[in-house]
C-alpha cells in the first residue's frame, strides 16, 4: 500500500514512518508532507492508496485537505492523527471516520491500515464532521481540468455568484468555487462584507467608493481596476461599518 504522511513535525512524520516500515514492507511511505496544501498536491500527483492526515496544519488542515481529496474524486483513503479532545472524537465516531491519537500505537496503526484496506473502494465522508472541526480555511481550492488552483483567502479581493458557482477573484487570478455566498458570508463574515446579494468583499481591499452618472454607488479595490456595484440595500451599512472602522 502506497501511503502518504502529512504533518508540520518532522519528528512526527519521522516517527509515524518507523511505525509504518514495522509493519510490513508492502506497506510505502510513498511521500510526505508538512502542509495540507503540499499533502493535497501529492496525493492528486501520486495517488496513495492512504493518507495519514494530521489535523492541525499549516495553509490547510487536515479536514480540509480531505475533504477537498474528496472533492477530486480520489481514491485516496484517509486517516486522522489527532490530539484532539473529546468532542472531536464524539464527532469522528458519530461520522465513521478513522483515527489515530498521538503519541500513535504501533497496534492501533495496524488496525487502522488493515481498515483502509478493507474500505479502499468506499468514498471519503467528510462532510458531516468538518464544519464541527473545521476553523475557517486559510486557502480556497478549484478542481479544474487543468489540474488544482489554490487562493490563499487573505488575497482574495472578492466574491462573487456567477450562476450556479461562486467566483473567488484577488488582483491576478480567479477561481471558481461551489460554495454559496451565504456559507463565505458566515465563514468568513469578519474579513468579507456583503456590499450586494451577488457580492462579498475583503475588507482590507476597500479603497473608495464612487457614484456613476446614472446614481448608482460603486466600490473600488485596491489593486483592482474594475468597480463592483453596490445595491441601495446594502450602501448604508457599508457606510455604518466604514465609519466604525476609522
Amino acid at each position: 500500500m502506497k501511503i502518504l504522511i502529512a504533518d508540520d513535525e518532522p519528528l512526527a512524520r519521522q516517527r509515524l514512518k518507523r511505525l509504518v516500515d514495522a509493519i510490513s514492507s508492502h506497506h510505502t511511505v510513498y511521500a510526505d508532507a508538512s502542509n495540507g496544501v503540499d499533502a493535497l498536491k501529492q496525493c492528486i500527483d501520486t495517488q496513495p492508496e492512504l493518507a495519514l492526515l494530521d489535523i492541525r496544519m499549516p495553509k490547510m488542515d487536515g479536514l480540509q485537505t480531505a475533504t477537498e481529496i474528496a472533492n477530486a474524486q480520489l481514491k485516496t483513503r484517509v486517516v486522522f492523527v489527532t490530539a484532539y479532545d473529546e468532542y472531536a472524537i464524539e464527532a469522528f465516531d458519530k461520522n465513521a471516520i478513522d483515527y489515530l491519537l498521538k503519541p500513535v500505537k504501533q497496534a492501533r496503526l495496524d488496525q487502522a491500515i488493515d481498515k483502509a484496506a478493507q474500505y479502499m473502494a468506499q468514498p471519503i465522508d467528510i462532510k458531516q464532521a468538518a464544519p464541527l472541526l473545521s476553523r475557517p480555511r486559510q486557502h480556497l481550492c478549484a478542481h479544474t481540468h487543468h489540474g488544482l488552483k489554490v487562493l490563499n483567502v487573505n488575497d482574495i479581493l472578492f466574491f462573487k455568484a456567477d450562476h450556479k458557482y461562486v467566483l473567488a477573484a484577488t488582483a491576478t487570478e480567479s477561481i471558481l468555487i461551489e460554495d454559496s455566498l451565504k456559507l463565505l458570508e458566515e465563514e468568513f463574515g469578519t474579513q468579507f462584507f456583503r456590499i450586494h446579494r451577488n457580492a462579498l468583499v475583503n475588507t482590507t481591499a476597500i479603497h473608495a467608493i464612487t457614484k456613476s452618472a446614472s446614481g448608482q454607488f460603486e466600490l473600488q479595490l485596491k489593486g483592482y481596476k474594475e468597480t463592483l456595484s453596490i445595491s441601495r440595500r446594502h450602501q448604508a451599512e457599508l457606510n455604518r461599518f466604514l465609519r466604525q472602522k476609522d
